[in-house]
């Protein structure tokens, strides 16, 4: 009895221990792991675990993402709560006037309830111009490319969809598709579904792009909204499209094509060069935000080569960080990008200034 008593009293603070020390491995997230690969390296992979750490010792449990793209991308949000189980995304995906709407009322009152603002280059560079956006220069954002990141530390554009010709594929063939901007006049695309290019939506984005490239004049702008069915959005049309009641979107979003496509709808698409577009979507750090710590830790997540893949596997978007490669048969993003006059993010709003003025003299 003597010898197994003292056996038990120090054995049983040794088993203690070891299953203290299961518990914290089995709560420590993945990015203290030895595989650093995930954040592009060891030293990118400790810096975000500080972040991690700031945060969990701020208490800030969730990051509040405002904008259309935090509901798209919720299944990346999943990939994050992995990486860092403390803490949750929570998106409220509003956008346009009632984002516009919410934003003016918090501001005014300083009762910051979003910590983020994802959303694409209009809406994101407008508050930024506001002065909503609190300055942050993530520990690994020399990974990405100068041109997407604000000098300032203002804003920063981690993804992108590509807007080409999507259409059904038992109404069309590839080779029946337009070559040129200026065969999109021909009457055997009458009835082309477009928004209109003065409304702001998606024919405003992808014709900025094509005419500060020099590829769009004012004859063309004519000859195509002559040509086409005006919609208030193209976004319900989707659907028609899988129908066979609409045949062509000129310009529609590759993500939607790929989920249509996945869906087994009888759909095509072709980046014909010179018709198609790369729009982008970026993220800001709301000033004021409740959770500053934890939307630092999301900023330097989606720089990651782990947030950058997860772009293509569960977001269908196209990511900006070099080495991340995207699936064969996707179009290429970079042969994309140089086709186009590049739009520095600082000077976009003056460039879309101009084009407006454009587009309103030729379809007055």
């Amino acid at each position: 009895m003597t010898m197994t008593k003292p056996a038990r009293l120090v054995s049983t603070p040794a088993r203690l221990l070891a299953a203290a020390s299961l518990c914290l491995s089995l709560l420590a997230p993945p990015a203290l792991a030895q595989d650093a690969a995930w954040a592009g390296g060891d030293a990118n992979a400790k810096a975000l675990g500080a972040l991690y750490d700031a945060a969990q010792q701020a208490k800030q449990t969730q990051v509040v993402i405002y904008g259309g793209y935090s509901a798209l991308f919720k299944p990346l949000w999943e990939v994050f709560h992995e990486r860092f189980p403390a803490i949750t995304i929570t998106p409220n995906p509003i956008s346009g006037p009632r984002l516009v709407s919410k934003l003016d009322a918090e501001f005014a009152t300083g009762s910051l309830e979003g910590d983020v603002l994802m959303a694409g280059m209009t809406e994101l560079l407008s508050n930024v111009a506001k002065d909503r956006a609190s300055p942050y220069k993530p520990p690994n954002i020399a990974a990405l490319p100068e041109r997407y990141v604000d000098p300032q530390g203002r804003f920063i554009i981690q993804f992108a969809d590509v807007f080409g010709m999507v259409y059904n594929t038992n109404l069309m063939k590839a080779d029946d598709l337009p070559k040129t901007l200026g065969d999109l006049a021909d009457p055997k695309y009458k009835g082309m579904v477009l928004d209109s290019p003065l409304a702001g939506g998606l024919a405003t984005l992808t014709w900025i792009e094509l005419y500060n490239s020099g590829l769009l004049d004012g004859k063309t702008m004519r000859a195509i909204r002559d040509n086409a069915s005006i919609v208030p959005s193209v976004t319900p049309f989707y659907a028609n499209l899988s129908t066979g009641s609409v045949k062509l979107l000129p310009w529609g979003s590759f993500t939607r094509y790929i989920q249509m496509k996945d869906a087994g709808a009888p759909v095509g698409f072709q980046a014909t060069p010179g018709l198609v577009v790369p729009l982008y979507g970026g993220t800001a750090i709301l000033k004021g935000g409740p959770n500053p710590k934890a939307a630092q830790l999301f900023q330097a997540w989606f720089v990651t080569p782990e947030a950058q893949k997860a772009l293509i596997t569960r977001g269908y978007s196209f990511p900006l960080l070099p080495g991340v490669n995207t699936p064969d048969g996707w179009p290429n993003l970079k042969q994309i990008v140089e086709s186009l006059k590049v739009i520095p993010p600082a000077e976009y709003m003056a460039v879309r200034g101009r084009f407006e003025a454009a587009v309103k003299e030729a379809l007055r």
